[in-house]
């Protein structure tokens, strides 16, 4: 059954239909990238120096506040970072460095930690990915 299948999408990715169907989704990956890039330049234009960097990751983890969370759980959803935030852990995989395990989380599942401006990002793997910022080593908001 399974080589049944992998036979018919080998002859459905020969197909015209198939070309026209990658092709189309290197495109939608493409603009996705773009649009990636577009936002992490754009956050990356709203701090100048350490403090005004501080202000804005501060905002940004008052806006995922217990009423976020609720928000989240209410349409169904699992709590999860909002675009601002992706668009500023885009700022931190390009400018950050590797940094060690921070906590008890951190040390006990595979993660990976990026520090940047005195700010670290955890993403944590397991049933599913946790997302942790921390400002100075401090868990500052945890999804």
């Amino acid at each position: 059954m399974a080589n049944d299948m992998l036979e018919k999408l080998k002859a459905f990715m020969e197909s015209p239909e198939g070309e026209i169907a990658m092709q189309k989704f290197g495109e939608e990956m493409k603009r996705k990238e773009e649009r990636e890039t577009a936002n992490r330049l754009r956050m990356e234009k709203m701090f100048t120096d350490q403090e005004s960097f501080d202000i804005i990751m501060h905002k940004i983890c008052d806006m995922h506040d217990d009423a976020y969370e609720d928000a989240c759980y209410a349409k169904g959803y699992m709590p999860h970072p909002n675009n601002v935030l992706y668009a500023m852990m885009s700022v931190f995989e390009e400018h950050g460095s590797d940094t060690q395990p921070l906590d008890g989380l951190t040390e006990s599942f595979p993660s990976e930690l990026i520090e940047y401006r005195g700010w670290q990002i955890a993403y944590t793997f397991g049933q599913g990915t946790c997302i942790s910022v921390y400002k100075n080593k401090e868990l500052m908001v945890r999804l």
